[in-house]
């Protein structure tokens, strides 16, 4: 283990109040075999409320409330382009992240304006593409708005399920590396496809 997967580990530690044994640690590879450890090593309660479900409940309601759209068109696999049109997307995330004081991940330029991209912007999406959220699902949203707000919504003496464990981890390792939690990956490599040595 190098200098940053050690921090990282103390980081996972102390988060969780646990110990990780050098032997254990060093079967650490993916940001699930990350989730395992810890879930071997602390108590899930499957009787607590499950943070995902309501939250998902919650946001169906405001934009039920707030933005006026119906339930019906509100479940997990909905993509969030197809519930958000584009033209109101930035305001509606601006809404949700004061609304719900959370942090969402940073919309990319197609997802505000899909139409009119620059020239800069056509160029650099040919190099590397470009994520747009707005092609993200509304349970996808629920996790991203658990894991870059973990600590105010995951209590971890009260964790309903492993994938509690696994938004808290992301949500670390999205904070330690600068990884946006929209671009992480459980199946990531930690070393390989994260570049923590």
């Amino acid at each position: 283990m190098g200098l940053d997967s050690v921090a990282l580990l103390i980081d996972v530690e102390k988060h969780f109040d646990i110990h990780i044994p050098d032997p254990e640690a060093a079967k650490i590879y993916t940001l699930q075999d990350f989730a395992d450890c810890v879930y071997s090593k602390v108590k899930v309660n499957p009787s607590e409320v499950c943070k995902s479900r309501v939250l998902f409940y919650k946001l169906r309601i405001y934009f039920e409330n707030k933005l006026e759209m119906s339930s019906r068109d509100f479940y997990p696999q909905k993509q969030i382009g197809e519930l958000i049109p584009a033209t109101r997307l930035k305001n509606t995330w601006k809404m949700i992240e004061q609304d719900f004081d959370v942090q969402l991940p940073p919309l990319a330029s197609a997802d505000i304006d899909p139409e009119k991209r620059s020239m800069k912007i056509q160029i650099l999406s040919f190099f590397r593409k470009e994520k747009r959220l707005s092609q993200g699902t509304l349970g996808d949203l629920v996790h991203w708005i658990l894991a870059m707000n973990h600590r105010k919504f995951i209590d971890v003496h009260a964790l309903c399920s492993k994938r509690d464990i696994e938004m808290i981890i992301i949500g670390i390792v999205s904070d330690s590396v600068g990884i946006p939690v929209d671009e992480l990956r459980l199946t990531h490599s930690i070393v390989n496809d994260l570049g923590i040595d």
